[in-house]
This record gives structure tokens, C-alpha cells and sequence, in this order.
């Protein structure tokens, strides 16, 4: 086949500010991480094949490229009046704090900046597909932040580069016949928005973004639980391996998880219920908004629309997901059993009836949630991605669909021939034998050779001899 556009697809970079903490504290923000230099050098080299080759290349960002949930920095004398929590947990989703997160986001990454600037310099389009981490680039204030740090990287290598080149997609990149690239956060009810075009809510009397529950509990309750790395999924546990965790990295410091676990659940349901709240409606010309996405991307509105139904509904429209997400249901069992035996033992009743008849109707309890609720927490969401990716493939009829958001790389031979991807994640995940080194097998990237109708799919774990690359820190902005 005679490739007629190359695409070169990553996603989740999360890149963010650095702590380098000497306990390990907030570890997946050390700044021995900063993978910036092993990035340029992976994105020079396929510039150089392409255009060794001679083939168009597309380079798309799908998403979580930047992410501003990690960022708990407020600055020193900040140009409005802070919230309550925001010195805790960071600041708020609205355009102008998220414009400051981004300014001292990049600060630490000069040079993943340069190389944008070069892809643009070089001649070749660059799209940016929106996730959920980095949503609010929703917003144009936060947009231009980044566009003019590109140009400024630029223009400090004697380029002109204009950064207005960069393709911004609140949802999805189609080409006809070729490629349809999505970040996946919408097939996640933890991570879906209900009104993804325009996901703004009025808080304060300022637009705010209105952030799905995993940001949420990102912000919320990781920010407060540094020992875990949200990246990896290894705070989701048993019981054991929670308290485990508690022995090993809680039991002799005066930092604790209890009590940020407690108060932190309890806040993300009031602002997940808040938010059921303000979303019943969608904004003001959504079908507009749709509809330019639609055009822009060769679809029809109708089809458009269509795609808009595969998505999963957020879990505000579930309440009993999120209690269980947050273990608030094994709470309330826990102390109604307790309560249930120290009712019955003021009885009178024996000791053994008032133990094992709350005991036995708290097991029955917690058997039929677990039955009931099979698969509904947020590590049993990604396993049906390959049929939504075929679904998507029977609408549109291309060879390859790949989406990113689980940090599980994945490649599956679709029925018909297309090709589903999951672009895993660049994100820093240690390998469990050795927290000093990253896990192989992740770093990848989708390239793909597209035309007549047909796609040749290389998906590459990208190690660089798995150095991992210190950049310079530098001041925000």
C-alpha cells in the first residue's frame, strides 16, 4: 500500500509540576521523571523518517497531555481571593487560575515545548485532542497560554513558528477513510462529562469547568494521599492491602490517610451531587456546538449525534456508584454492624446471637451490592473499549480507531479488519519490583501508515535505553 499520511498518535504525558519530597511523598511528581528529552528525541526521529520518506505526518496529542489536577500550588500573591480549600487542594477549574496552573506546568518543561515548536516549524500539523485532565484547555484564555509559550520556544531557536497551526478538538479527530482518534474518557462514567462541548457551570458567579468524579477525586482525595500514584491505579485495594499500606508508609509518620480518606469522600459526594444539580440542562446552542464539530471533522450531525449516544452517562446519575467508589458503603455497613451489636448486647440476648446476627445480615448486605454492582467500579470500565471502538468503526467505516485515557496499551484486530488501539501512557508508572525504575511496556506510541482505505498499524513501546530525564526547573509564570 502506498501510505498517502502518516499519523503518530500519544497520549497521556501528564505532565505536570514537580515535588521531589525526600519520603517519596507525591513520588510520581519527582522531577527525575520529566521525560521531556526522551520525548523530543522520539518525535525528531519520526519527523525525520516521514520526511526521509516523504509521507505527510500528523502528530495528534490525544489527550492528557498536561495535567492540571496535579497542580496543589496556589501563587504567592494571586491577582484574586483564594477559595476555601484552594491553599490545600489547589485551585479551582475557572479560566483564569487554570491559565496560571499552565504557566507553571510548562515552566517545567522547556523543552517539550521546543519540540512542539519544531514539529511546527518543520511543516507538520499538530492536533490536540482534549481528556479529562487537561479539559480545561476548554477555556480560550487557557489555549492562548499554551500557544504563546510554543511561540515563544520558537522564536528562542530563531524559528517563526505560529502556534495558531495547533488543532484543538474538544472530542474526537476524523478523517474520512483514515483515522478516528478519541481520548476515551467518555466510554469512563467516573471520567465522562455530561456536556462535553461545553462543560461550564456558573460557581461563584464565574464560569467554572464542571469536573466528572475522577478529576474530582483526584483533587480532592490523591491530592491529600501522596503515597499512592494515580497513574498506576495503585490506590485501588482490598482492605488488607489497605491497611498494609497504612503499616508501611503511615504507621511512623505524622502524615496520615484516615482522615484526608474521610473528609475527602464526604466532599467529593456534596460536589457530585451539586453538580447533578446544575447539569440537568445543556448549554445554550449545544446542537451548534455539535454540529461545527461534526463539519469540521467530515460527519454528518446525525452521525455525530449518533457517536453521542455510545458514550456513558457520568456517575452523578448513579449515586450508589460513587458511595461504593469511595468505600462510603463499606463504611456505613461497618458501622451499622457495630451499632447492630451494641444495640442487641444492651439487650439481654446472648453474646453470640449479638454478634453473629449483624454479622451474618452485613455479609448478606455486602453479597447482594457486590452481585448487584458487579464491574461498576472505575477498574471494570475499560474492559468493553475494543466493542465501543467497533461500534464507532460500523458509523464511520475506517481502518483504525485508538483511544487513550486507561494507561493500559492495547492493540485488537477489530472484526472487518479495522485496528483498535489504546496508546497506554507516557505518565510515569514504576515497576512494583523496584520503585527506582519506570515499568516496561509503556512510552508508546501509535504510528500508522493510512490510505485506500487501509491502515499499517506499528504500535511501539519507546524506551530510549530507558533513561529517564531530569529537566530544568524553572519559576512560573
Amino acid at each position: 500500500m502506498a501510505p498517502r499520511t502518516r499519523y503518530l498518535v500519544v497520549s497521556d504525558l501528564h505532565l505536570c509540576d514537580a515535588e521531589d519530597h525526600a519520603d517519596r511523598w507525591m513520588s510520581h511528581k519527582h522531577s527525575r521523571w520529566h521525560f521531556d528529552g526522551v520525548f523530543g528525541e522520539m518525535l525528531r526521529g519520526e519527523m525525520g523518517k516521514a520526511e526521509g520518506g516523504g509521507v505527510p505526518l500528523t502528530v495528534v496529542f490525544n489527550g492528557d497531555v498536561v495535567d492540571f489536577d496535579l497542580v496543589t500550588a496556589v501563587p504567592e500573591d494571586p491577582p484574586w481571593p483564594l477559595r476555601p480549600g484552594e491553599r490545600r487542594r489547589g485551585l479551582e477549574p475557572t479560566a483564569a487560575r487554570s491559565a496560571w496552573k499552565l504557566r507553571r506546568i510548562l515552566a517545567y518543561h522547556p523543552e517539550f515545548l521546543e519540540v512542539v515548536a519544531e514539529v511546527l516549524q518543520r511543516g507538520h500539523r499538530l492536533i490536540y485532542v482534549l481528556g479529562n485532565h487537561d479539559r480545561e484547555l476548554h477555556f480560550a484564555e487557557v489555549r492562548q497560554v499554551l500557544l504563546d509559550a510554543v511561540e515563544r520556544a520558537g522564536r528562542a531557536r530563531g524559528w517563526t513558528v505560529s502556534a495558531d497551526a495547533i488543532r484543538f478538538e474538544p472530542w474526537f479527530f476524523h478523517v474520512p477513510g483514515e483515522i478516528y482518534v478519541e481520548h476515551g474518557q467518555q466510554y469512563d462514567s467516573y471520567s465522562s462529562f455530561q456536556h462535553l462541548l461545553d462543560p461550564v457551570v456558573e460557581r461563584r458567579g464565574e464560569p467554572t469547568l464542571a469536573l466528572p468524579m475522577g478529576n474530582v477525586s483526584n483533587r480532592f482525595l490523591l491530592s491529600q494521599m501522596g503515597h499512592f500514584n494515580p497513574f498506576a491505579s495503585d490506590f485501588i485495594l482490598s482492605v488488607w492491602g489497605y491497611m498494609a499500606h497504612w503499616f508501611r508508609h503511615y504507621a511512623l509518620s505524622r502524615r496520615g490517610i484516615l482522615l484526608p480518606w474521610a473528609w475527602g469522600s464526604l466532599q467529593v459526594m456534596v460536589v457530585m451531587l451539586g453538580l447533578k444539580r446544575r447539569l440537568k440542562r445543556p448549554p445554550a446552542n449545544y446542537e451548534g456546538r455539535l454540529a461545527e464539530v461534526a463539519a469540521r471533522n467530515g460527519v454528518t450531525p446525525e452521525v455525530a449525534a449518533r457517536l453521542l449516544k455510545l458514550q456513558h452517562p457520568p456517575v452523578t446519575e448513579r449515586f450508589s456508584w460513587i458511595l461504593r467508589e469511595l468505600w462510603l458503603d463499606r463504611l456505613a455497613i461497618t458501622v451499622g454492624t457495630a451499632l447492630g451489636i451494641a444495640l442487641l448486647a444492651l439487650t439481654g440476648v446472648s453474646w453470640w446471637i449479638a454478634l453473629t446476627a449483624p454479622l451474618a445480615v452485613a455479609v448478606l448486605i455486602q453479597g447482594f451490592i457486590r452481585v448487584r454492582m458487579r464491574g461498576t467500579l472505575s477498574t471494570g470500565v475499560y474492559k468493553d473499549n475494543p466493542e465501543w471502538a467497533g461500534r464507532i468503526v460500523d458509523l464511520l467505516d475506517v481502518p483504525l480507531v485508538t483511544f487513550g485515557h486507561t494507561h493500559e496499551p492495547e492493540q485488537v484486530e477489530l472484526p472487518g479488519g479495522a485496528t483498535f488501539v489504546d496508546t497506554g501512557a507516557w505518565a510515569p508508572i514504576p515497576d512494583p519490583a523496584d520503585p527506582d525504575r519506570l515499568a516496561p511496556g509503556y512510552r508508546n506510541v501509535l504510528r500508522a501508515d493510512v490510505g485506500d482505505g487501509e491502515a499499517e498499524v506499528d504500535f511501539f513501546c519507546f524506551e530510549a535505553d530507558e533513561r529517564t530525564e531530569r529537566s530544568e526547573r524553572g519559576d512560573a509564570a
